[in-house]
């Protein structure tokens, strides 16, 4: 509730906290105009404007505002609010005058209520007023038509200050009474409508819509407590070195430190073991920093209580454990979360298999084995392929998008598979390695002399480089034939079916987001893990580099990586339950 009009002080940014003009934010937002057609038609705007505003602003200082604020017709509020953002954090705060700035927090500690009065908008003025702890404003507003600018000022308009003004009018104390104010502005003979124009300067998000899942539909439903779901129970992770893996564990711990146990799967390598490597992962990520620098001292001793690496490998038979540990694990776990796999989009069709379709079978067959685990499985939308239309979130095991009737997810793994095979025995017959012999001779940077163990070294090299390049086109090829863009996605999908045939009557998820990129709050704001898909994008428009070539048509598919993970939390929660036959709403 705002407060009576009577208590409100109102304080001139102008002069007293910042030099200021109205041209400068509207320039800045029409120089960063969405498309090219649009950067140059406002900037020509500008240049009109800049000629015709000296005359305008002498003879009626509201209407000059009025037009020059029209150049931002067609602009969407969500980007007029960002580039406000943008504009305070780079132009405007390290601008700021000391000793403005202290006069007004005086006048806030003194307990009044401060109005911030602008010339400029509210897209800009509301990251100023945030930042000083101020509560309301006045300053001109845009009128919206289904989120884009018309070009019309609402009223009141607030006009610039007179022509002597940046002369006389630097004062720190930018303090000025309701009358002066309301003569100052045009509005002396209706002082009332300043009132009516003050707001608060916090923007409201529009009210989402929560959704609802329904699991168990016969069962009687009781709402989800995450927290309470995932209390006291034990998780094996499949891929803590991942990038999602990783920002999953860190925000578990974080979120929900009443977690039992979380055993991480680490395949261990020939130089350094799984708990090495895993150490070391805690100890260089900036995933792990948040949850360091809240237990202190303790963190080392909590991740001991919480963590527990076990050496294996998923894509081998019983995910690579020992008997023991096998056994004490199926009889210990209530879930399990499959966040590994080969992300890169035409890789060895080999390692492809391994990662992403092997795996998963074992994965299946480990749960069969369990007590009473569930297992979340992180897969990918892009398994849609290359379908048109609405496509429903159901598992079939006829997941081809092309000719699908036909399709048997085993028989293609086990046809790939032995694809792989006869290239790797074709690699080694006579014919490749004469071709493989004379191309390594015939390279012209090759030795004159090239001949005995120095020629069989590079033949040996030539043959593993054929043989990767094979296996790679003929997994685009034969995912291309299946309707699959490209060999992840034909992995993915054919895990997918798997899950559907294999898994029947398992307590099972899947999750599928699209293109998993840099944090939105978690570890913090903007982390990312290498260059990979979309993230130099995402550098590159943290610089100067501010327009990319798309249209309305084109849909770039990103989901920040903390979103996700928050996601399989919750499904990890819900997987519980459903596993313990308990009926669930997740609101």
């Amino acid at each position: 509730m705002k407060p009576a009009p009577q208590s409100y002080s109102y304080w001139r940014i102008e002069g007293s906290l910042v030099n200021l003009t109205a041209v400068r934010p509207v320039a800045f937002f029409a120089w960063n105009a969405q498309s090219f057609l649009q950067r140059w038609t406002r900037r020509g705007g500008m240049f009109v404007m800049a000629l015709a505003r000296p005359i305008l602003y002498l003879t009626h200082r509201s209407f000059a505002t009025r037009i020059l604020h029209s150049i931002l017709r067609g602009v969407s509020r969500d980007r007029l609010d960002l580039l406000g953002e943008e504009y305070f954090e780079a132009r405007l705060k390290p601008r700021l005058k000391e000793q403005g700035v202290a006069q007004l927090r005086k006048a806030i500690a003194n307990g009044e209520q401060i109005v911030l009065v602008s010339q400029g908008l509210d897209h800009v003025m509301r990251p100023l007023a945030q930042f000083l702890g101020v509560k309301y404003l006045l300053c001109n507003r845009l009128d919206f038509r289904d989120g884009i600018a018309t070009g019309r000022l609402l009223n009141p308009v607030i006009r610039p200050r007179g022509p002597l003004a940046k002369l006389i009018g630097r004062n720190p104390d930018g303090s000025v009474s309701r009358e002066r104010l309301a003569k100052n502005l045009g509005f002396a003979r209706e002082p009332e409508v300043l009132d009516r124009g003050v707001r608060p300067a916090v923007r409201h998000a529009p009210q989402g819509y929560a959704s609802v899942v329904h699991a168990l539909p016969e069962r009687k439903f009781t709402e989800l407590s995450v927290r309470k779901a995932l209390r006291g129970k034990t998780v094996l992770l499949v891929g803590a070195t991942g990038f999602i893996g990783k920002v999953w564990l860190a925000n578990l711990l974080t979120d929900i430190p009443e977690v039992r146990k979380v055993h991480v799967l680490v395949r261990g390598r020939r130089s350094v073991s799984a708990l090495e490597r895993f150490k070391k992962l805690v100890d260089e990520s900036p995933v792990f920093e948040p949850l360091a620098r809240s237990h202190g001292a303790n963190f080392a001793k909590f991740f001991e209580e919480k963590i527990s690496v076990v050496d294996g490998d998923v894509s081998k038979p019983g995910l690579g454990l020992d008997e023991t540990t096998r056994k004490q694990l199926a009889h210990r776990l209530d879930l399990i979360v499959n966040s590994s796999g080969l992300t890169d989009f035409n890789p060895d069709l080999r390692d492809a298999l391994a990662a992403n379709v092997q795996s998963v079978a074992n994965l299946i067959e480990f749960v069969k084995q369990t007590d009473h685990a569930a297992l979340l499985h992180l897969s990918t939308c892009y398994i849609a392929g290359q379908r048109e239309g609405r496509m429903l979130e159901i598992l079939t095991p006829k997941g081809a998008p092309a000719n699908p009737e036909d399709f048997d997810a085993f028989k293609e793994w086990q046809s790939l598979e032995a694809l792989a095979r006869d290239a790797e025995g074709k690699a080694e017959t006579e014919k490749v390695t004469d071709e493989l012999r004379k191309s390594a001779i015939e390279k012209p940077t090759a030795a004159r002399d090239l001949g005995g163990a120095a020629l069989e070294n590079q033949v040996r090299k030539n043959r593993k480089r054929w043989l990767r390049q094979t296996l790679t086109e003929a997994g685009t090829r034969r995912a291309n034939e299946l309707g699959w863009p490209n060999t992840y996605t034909l992995t993915k999908g054919i895990a997918e079916s798997l899950i559907s045939t294999r898994g029947a009557g398992l307590p099972i998820a899947i999750v599928r987001p699209a293109i998993v990129e840099s944090s939105l709050e978690k570890p913090f704001r903007g982390w990312n893990e290498g260059i990979n898909t979309s993230a130099s994008l995402s550098y590159l428009l943290g610089t100067y580099f501010r327009q990319l070539p798309t249209n309305e048509r084109k849909c770039l598919d990103l989901v920040p990586v903390d979103l996700v993970t928050r996601g399989m939390t919750l499904v990890s929660a819900a997987l519980i339950l459903i596993s313990s036959k308990v009926g669930i709403v997740i609101k």
